[in-house]
């Protein structure tokens, strides 16, 4: 009888240990790879079968730049010019996130970079193996002066109205924020500074005053 008992329990033993031993594979089989697929999919990747597109309008992403850049005063006064280059992620939903200044030009330009991307909000997102995927993505943001914007800014410079934005009159009007006239529409511009620039325009002209003649048939200055 001891004997027989012997077998049976061993019997039984080992033949719970397989049981056990083939649950395990099984629960390991479908366990593992969906732990494996979740660390793929909150990858974010800079190398991807194809790339993300802006679906913004303009789609032109670079046209979009130019369209919503407002080219800070300070940074436009001082002559200030250069490349922002702005990274951040296009989430496989098509979402930006993350956006951060990559190399700096000056912070007044960085700030308006990053205010400007931060627009770009709809994306194709990217695709790599068949399946949408987090990718980085590196834009470059160009803040450039036109020439005649830089003939204009070195005549400020000159009298030293550049730290300290004077007033502006174009054609006997005043106005209230910088401007932007093409140089062939210029006739002629005078530059006033302390009383003279006071007596003729009061103490808004405390900066002096940049006064502007432009030529015959040029678009009146809003």
């Amino acid at each position: 009888m001891i004997p027989n008992s012997i077998f049976q329990f061993k019997h039984r033993f080992y033949g719970f240990n397989k049981s056990y031993l083939v649950m395990l594979v099984v629960l390991c089989f479908f366990i593992a790879p969906q732990a494996s697929a979740q660390i793929v999919s909150d990858s974010i990747y800079s190398v991807v079968d194809r790339p993300p597109a802006f679906r913004g309008k303009p789609s032109d992403m670079h046209r979009f730049i130019r369209q919503n850049m407002v080219y800070p005063d300070d940074a436009w006064m001082n002559g200030v010019e250069g490349v922002v280059q702005v990274s951040f992620v296009v989430t496989k939903e098509g979402m930006l996130m993350n956006a951060s200044i990559e190399n700096s030009v000056h912070p007044l330009l960085d700030i308006e970079a990053l205010r400007i991307v931060d627009l770009m909000t709809t994306w194709r997102p990217a695709m790599r193996g068949g399946q949408a995927v987090h990718a980085r993505v590196s834009v470059p943001v160009e803040f450039r002066l036109t020439p005649e914007e830089r003939d204009f800014v070195s005549t400020l410079q000159k009298f030293d109205l550049h730290k300290n934005p004077p007033l502006y009159v174009i054609d006997n009007k005043i106005v209230q924020s910088r401007v932007h006239l093409p140089s062939y529409n210029v006739r002629s511009i005078r530059v006033l500074k302390g009383e003279k620039a006071l007596e003729k325009y009061g103490d808004a002209a405390k900066n002096g005053a940049v006064v502007i003649s432009t030529k015959r048939g040029t678009p009146p200055v809003r």
